[in-house]
């Protein structure tokens, strides 16, 4: 399944001009990667996918 084109679009308006982030198919979406992690994707079934650091979670 293709990401959402339109999600994406949002997601690289709110990171222009960061010239540490590059792109990348991953998960079956497409990542934005920030110095080489990755920081935040649109999703190939749908939504955003956010990573968090675990020191920043209230983990079950």
């Amino acid at each position: 399944m293709a990401y959402d084109e339109d999600l994406a679009n949002r997601i690289r308006e709110l990171i222009a001009g960061d010239p540490d982030v590059t792109e990348m198919n991953m998960f079956g979406g497409l990542a934005f990667l920030m110095g080489g992690n990755m920081a935040v994707a649109a999703s190939g079934q749908g939504g955003l996918m956010v990573r968090v650091e675990p020191g920043e979670t209230t983990g079950s």
